[in-house]
């Protein structure tokens, strides 16, 4: 390991003397790994060297839901979606079903992409208000297609779904960070496999290099920790300030067990409201993953895994299975990058996954960086301009989704302890006024397109009885008449694009039987 650190830094050493930035990437599970896979993508060896510093730590990796900006992460570092998924067990995701949120029996959806059609440059919601006849998301084409059990994929040609990348995937995070790693390794990154001992500073305040376990340095221009909560790198700048979130989400603690795999896997996330918080549920090909996010105040650690034993049903593996548990820090810094050092990943913040943005966070904070990454010629106030926007954009995002995700307890109405401490939690400003707005004339401000769109809210607001005093008054202009035409034809549409898709469970055994099979 030593003659590996030395050959490191020495590979490192003779490519700076053509000029190229050192990029030092500190963990090596999910953001690292991902990190590394988009940057040596995007920069030439010319331009950086990339240092992974992994200490072969890795993560809990029991399942991983995502949202549909991955599709994109798969297309941009060129791989074949059908590998993608065979190197990661992976399933299709539709969107999320929520169980029992709302009361015992209640079920709401989030399903993704765009709801029905967009009408004058309005979202569906504004006209649907005017004529009811159905829940909001039965317009959904994702929904339909979940609730059938469809792949999101037709077999020789492109459905409305995969057209628009509204898809996701279930997926295991450790064979993620497999896959991504061998794409970083193949653009030239480079890996100490050693453990960081210490961090050493320069003369100006930042981080100069860090030490590992065996006593050699990797030095580095512009430092990356995705060290996870631990914070490595994070928590020796001196600026540094934790902004907390448990005054708006209460859960703190999580468990997680692996379960066999089910015979048919929904094409979709399940989230069941439990006594103290919420379980999921992630159907992966060989196995799959199930959690109890929960609030330790109102539950014990052996009471939440018997309550989640419970919610998972009668099983003789569930016995035997050791339990894994989490403690959550929830929140995030005030200032993600911060000098020549910037969080990626839990060491920037962290929100309860109900709405599967773990990775989703991720990815964007890579491609934030890429976008307001300095170069050798930027200076001092140019990259304080760079870091101010990145850490603006950053918060923001953050912010936007813990907002999104309280709100879903917020339209509980379940009266255990727990929930109703959820609904008296402290609310943001803009959060407030987001709801003033919907309340009122059923519209939202500007949302931030790296969070969740209009539709997201419309879902779970709709969908759990929160409805807008009036449409607002654009939309009642069009004849009532008319309107039914134009969700009669969205129905239509929808019913026939899924008579186009094949059930999930036969897409997926194309898929994970032949290293031939490619999805459309």
């Amino acid at each position: 390991m030593a003659n590996q650190a030395l050959r490191s830094e020495d590979h490192a050493a003779n490519r700076i003397e053509d000029g190229a930035a050192r990029i030092v990437i500190v963990g090596g599970g999910t953001a690292g790994w991902m990190t590394a896979a988009l940057l040596s993508h995007s920069l030439t060896t010319q331009e950086c060297v990339i240092t992974v510093v992994d200490d072969g730590a890795g993560g809990i990796g029991v399942g991983e839901a995502t949202i549909p900006s991955i599709v994109q992460l798969v297309r941009t570092l060129g791989g074949d979606e059908a590998e993608f998924m065979r190197a990661c067990d992976a399933t299709w995701k539709l969107g999320i079903q929520f169980c029992n949120w709302k009361n015992e029996g209640h079920t709401t959806w989030h399903p993704f992409g765009q709801c029905g059609a967009v009408l004058d440059e309005r979202d569906l919601f504004s006209y649907w208000l005017a004529d009811q006849q159905r829940p909001y998301h039965s317009y959904s084409v994702n929904w339909a297609a979940a609730l059938a059990g469809k792949s999101p994929h037709a077999r020789n040609s492109l459905s409305p779904i995969s057209a628009t990348g509204s898809y996701a995937f279930h997926l295991n995070a450790a064979q993620l960070v497999e896959w991504l790693k061998k794409r970083a390794l193949a653009n030239g990154t480079l890996v100490v496999h050693q453990r960081v001992e210490r961090v050493e500073a320069n003369g100006e305040g930042q981080v100069a290099s860090v030490r590992l376990r065996d006593g050699h340095q990797v030095s580095g221009d512009l430092f990356v920790d995705c060290s996870g909560f631990d914070g490595v790198l994070m928590r020796t700048c001196a600026q540094q300030k934790w902004v907390d979130s448990d005054a708006q989400l209460l859960c703190d603690k999580a468990v997680t067990l692996r379960l066999p795999a089910t015979n048919v896997k929904p094409p979709f996330t399940t989230a069941t409201a439990l006594s103290a918080g919420w379980a999921w549920e992630i159907p992966l090909m060989t196995r799959r993953g199930v959690g109890y996010v929960y609030s330790s105040q109102f539950v014990s650690d052996e009471d939440a895994v018997e309550e989640l034993k419970v919610n998972v049903g009668p099983s003789e593996n569930t016995v035997a299975i050791e339990p894994q548990f989490l403690t959550m820090q929830v929140g995030r810094h005030a200032q993600a990058w911060i000098g020549n050092v910037v969080a990626i990943g839990l060491s920037a913040g962290f929100v309860e996954p109900l709405e599967s943005s773990g990775l989703h966070l991720i990815q964007t904070a890579i491609e934030r960086l890429l976008q307001y990454l300095p170069t050798p010629n930027t200076t001092e106030k140019a990259q304080d301009a760079l870091r101010t926007q990145y850490n603006a954009e950053a918060a923001k995002q953050y912010d936007e989704v813990r907002d999104f995700v309280q709100l879903h307890y917020l339209v509980s109405e379940r009266d255990e302890p727990f929930w109703k401490a959820a609904r008296e939690t402290l609310q943001s400003a803009a959060l407030q006024h987001r709801l003033r707005l919907y309340k009122e004339i059923g519209m939202l401000d500007v949302l931030q397109s790296s969070a969740f769109p209009d539709a997201s809210y419309y879902y779970l607001l709709a969908g759990n009885g929160w409805l807008p005093k009036r449409p607002a008054a654009l939309s009642l202009s069009v004849e009532r008449e008319q309107l039914q035409i134009v969700l009669q034809a969205i129905l239509d549409q929808n019913q026939s694009a899924l008579r186009q898709l094949p059930l999930h469970e036969e897409m997926l055994q194309h898929v994970h039987a032949t290293g031939a099979a490619k999805a459309s």
